[in-house]
């Protein structure tokens, strides 16, 4: 990736201009595809009258009665057994009837000394996962969007899901006072995940969440497979930050992470400086031009950044060890500013069975009416074969799939593609050598701007449950 941080502004002030280097002390991945991004200036558009930000099929519905009743426990008691007397004893010919159990005074202990098993004991398999990623802090008046992924991780498939996000009267949805939304997925396939996307506003100081809640219809009951509550805060800040990047990663590849700084105030900030502190299973590898690096640290110095001007920077990390929360903080410094910091965080996940999946992209950001392209590596790192391997990918809405290759070892493979909308499905490859490779390459054509993204999901012989990876990139005017 070779890039540089972009800075727009007014005709005022003159941009910055600080071009993607490598850190002179870390190593480099000549295989891996570079990105060049050219600095541009616009300047920073006023918001829109009407909002139109994607709501992905969503739509209002009236807040639901959630009161509901527990049936009673089951009665507990215990058992006494009639003393046995000598002249009583059985006779010592007779087989057919067990011994009574041997206890205290011929009596069996109460059913509450008995160890139980009891639902809270019993961990039973989520045949459904829901994710939801949005951002940590947004500026009072501006959007969230939260970003939703439903996967089917059973063996089956799931029939009549409904989805219902319940938020904060804090919150707005646009085009309607209800607080509560919902969608119906009619199938969800074994292993299978359906991505959408829901944006919500707020002009109130503080955190706002929503409860978002997967059912299946059993008949005219909702029967609750999963939910999850997230929250955003929203605050009062000068300069707007936005942090695109990977939600999760396996060990050993790589997260790119693209950072937007925008002066949304009336004055300039005076020794506007960003400093980036990161945790220790991520490790620096290439950076826009101009960093200071220190352990855990890096910093640019902008100077000032006059009003409604927009600044970008890049970061791609090497993810060294497994790690449940692998974080970033952004912090916008300035003699004149306080209180402008956001984060971002990534899962790093092992290699699940024999083939590592990655994805990446050749530019970032990606202008309207260009074309860009996402790379898709399948590395067999097994002892064995794997055989019948087959790719799938799916780009957001604002992308369109225009064509597609697939390469090994520098030479082409005859793979033929069929093209579903903004699905891709590639052909099975028969067999995939241990320690060899496959390249899949898809060039999408940027719709209209926004944060977008490319998904892959990988199957194979050696197991039926599909190993998912995906890059987001940005979409500028």
């Amino acid at each position: 990736m070779s890039a540089q941080p972009v800075v727009t502004a007014r005709p005022a002030p003159s941009p910055l201009a600080l071009p993607l280097t490598a850190p002179a002390t870390t190593d480099s991945f000549p295989h891996e595809a570079k990105k060049s991004v050219p600095p541009t200036t616009s300047a920073v558009p006023k918001p829109p009258a009407e909002s139109k930000f994607p709501q992905r099929g969503f739509r209002p519905i009236m807040p639901a009665n959630p009161d509901k009743t527990d049936a009673g426990k089951p009665a507990e008691g215990s058992l006494t057994l009639p003393r046995s007397e000598g002249s009583a004893a059985k006779d010592e010919d007779d087989f057919d009837s067990a011994p009574p159990p041997i206890t205290r005074d011929n009596q069996l202990p109460r059913t509450e000394a008995i160890p139980k098993i009891t639902p809270g004991d019993v961990t039973v398999p989520q045949l459904v996962e829901l994710g939801v990623y949005a951002p940590l802090r947004r500026k009072v008046g501006t959007p969230a969007t939260f970003q939703i992924a439903i996967r089917n991780t059973g063996d089956r498939p799931q029939e009549q899901l409904v989805i219902r996000c319940r938020f904060d009267d804090t919150f707005a949805f646009s085009g309607s006072d209800k607080q509560e939304v919902r969608r119906t997925l009619d199938h969800l396939g074994p292993g299978e995940t359906r991505d959408m996307a829901l944006t919500l506003s707020s002009d109130v100081v503080g955190s706002h969440c929503c409860w978002f809640v997967v059912s299946r219809l059993e008949g005219a009951e909702e029967v609750e497979l999963t939910s999850k509550q997230v929250c955003v805060d929203y605050v009062v800040r000068q300069v707007d930050i936005e942090i695109v990047g990977p939600h999760q990663r396996t060990e050993g590849s790589r997260a790119e992470f693209t950072v937007n700084l925008t002066n949304t105030s009336d004055r300039s900030i005076r020794d506007a400086r960003v400093v980036v502190t990161y945790d220790k299973a991520l490790l620096p590898r290439e950076l826009s031009e101009g960093a200071d690096q220190r352990p855990g640290q890096l910093t640019w110095t902008l100077g000032e950044l006059p009003s409604s001007e927009q600044v970008q920077l890049q970061l791609e990390f090497e993810c060294r060890t497994q790690a449940h929360r692998a974080c970033l903080t952004v912090e916008v410094q300035g003699t004149n500013l306080s209180n402008n910091t956001d984060e971002a965080c990534v899962e790093i996940v092992p290699v699940r069975g024999t083939l590592d999946l990655r994805v990446s992209d050749d530019v970032d950001p990606l202008p309207v009416g260009k074309v860009g392209k996402f790379q898709i590596t399948v590395e067999n790192i097994g002892l064995q074969a794997a055989r019948r391997v087959a790719l799938e990918a799916t780009a957001t809405e604002n992308l369109k799939i225009v064509a597609a290759h697939v390469r090994s070892a520098g030479s082409d493979v005859p793979l033929s593609h069929k093209l579903d909308g903004n699905k891709i499905v590639f052909d099975l490859m028969d067999q995939l050598d241990p320690g060899t490779h496959l390249v899949y390459t898809i060039e999408v054509e940027a719709l209209r701007k926004g944060t977008a993204e490319v998904r892959a999901s990988l199957t194979s012989g050696l197991s039926s449950t599909p190993v998912l990876t995906a890059e987001p990139t940005i979409i500028v005017p």
